[in-house]
């Protein structure tokens, strides 16, 4: 699979291939950027450089401190504005590394090697960079686009259930969106077919609306509550799963209560829990929505998913909004 993407913006485009394996990782770093969870599976097999820093996956990751610590060796390394840093990890590094490279000089150039599925059908596409804050979501973040994306499936192989199934959510996310072929993909462990599927949704979205100023909002089906569930969590509940939650309780919203049984039953066949943990309550779920990124004056805007491929955007005021969700919530 060879896919270009050109995005809203002029000269902004990504170039996705995929390869064999992880020995066929042509690319050829001034920094590199590695999950240490990956380095230890992987070792020599990976790309080389004399300049590489080694994270630790997962939102834990995602602070101000690690942008610091990126920004220092960076300067160690004496990048410039023609300067390649290749990251190979997954959501989280991507994010935090991602987040770096934008911002020193202003943007130097950008390779991804996503290594999990969560990473492969959704991060590593459409620029989102990230950072957390005081223990928040993604508060602080660029939109800047890798120039190149590899895929290698091979990465699967050594990638624990619970972060397969936390792409399984962000697959399940993106059939709803845009192609319901992906939820057959997934069920037959085609994985393959469901990343490129899932790509050709989002960037089909995302050349359309890069800074997400309408369109691209569709991709948040699922993850304004999805967030509020992590963050109460402490982040004990990963992404995925909580995008998993979001979704069906997005439908409820909407007041779509029959899809939403159909996107639980689609979700547990999956292997997907759905129910929101007891212990979170909907008067931490109405405290965090306040530090949702999409909220403004008039209120926040929910994706509705009201069938397969048919999801609209709704802004409620704060009044119906709480009406909204304890209805949904019972």
């Amino acid at each position: 699979m060879s896919i270009e993407f050109t995005f809203s913006r002029p000269d902004v485009f990504t170039t996705v291939r995929t390869v064999s394996s992880v020995e066929s990782i042509d690319v050829i770093p001034d920094f590199l950027i590695v999950d240490s969870e990956v380095k230890k599976i992987y070792k020599n097999r990976l790309p080389s450089c004399d300049f590489e820093v080694i994270l630790t996956g997962g939102e834990t990751s995602k602070t101000p401190e690690t942008l610091e610590k990126l920004w220092l060796n960076m300067s160690q390394a004496d990048l410039r504005r023609d300067s390649r840093v290749v990251i190979i990890g997954g959501g989280s590094v991507c994010d935090v590394g991602a987040f770096a490279v934008s911002t020193w000089k202003r943007g130097i150039q950008l390779t991804l090697v996503p290594t999990t599925l969560l990473c492969m059908v959704d991060a590593s596409l459409g620029g989102k960079t990230a950072v957390n804050i005081a223990g928040k979501k993604n508060q602080a973040g660029t939109v800047y686009p890798a120039s190149e994306i590899v895929i290698c499936s091979e990465f699967l192989q050594s990638l624990p259930l619970s972060e397969m199934k936390n792409g399984l959510a962000e697959a399940l996310k993106t059939a709803v969106i845009g192609d319901r072929q992906i939820i057959n993909y997934l069920k037959e462990k085609e994985y393959n077919k469901a990343v490129s599927a899932c790509l050709v949704v989002k960037g089909r979205i995302v050349e359309a609306d890069l800074e997400e100023n309408g369109e691209r909002r569709l991709l948040n089906l699922g993850h304004t509550i999805g967030h509020c569930i992590e963050a109460i969590s402490n982040m004990d509940i990963s992404h995925g799963a909580a995008v998993a939650m979001g979704i069906p309780m997005a439908a409820k919203i909407g007041g779509n209560t029959d899809f939403a049984a159909e996107l639980t039953e689609v979700a547990h066949e999956l292997g997907l829990e759905t129910a929101i943990p007891k212990e979170i309550t909907l008067q931490e779920i109405h405290k965090h929505l306040e530090s949702d990124k999409k909220s403004t004056s008039a209120g926040r805007i929910w994706i509705i998913p009201q069938g397969w491929e048919n999801c609209v955007q709704l802004l409620l005021d704060r009044t119906t909004e709480k009406e909204l969700l304890k209805k949904a919530w019972q």
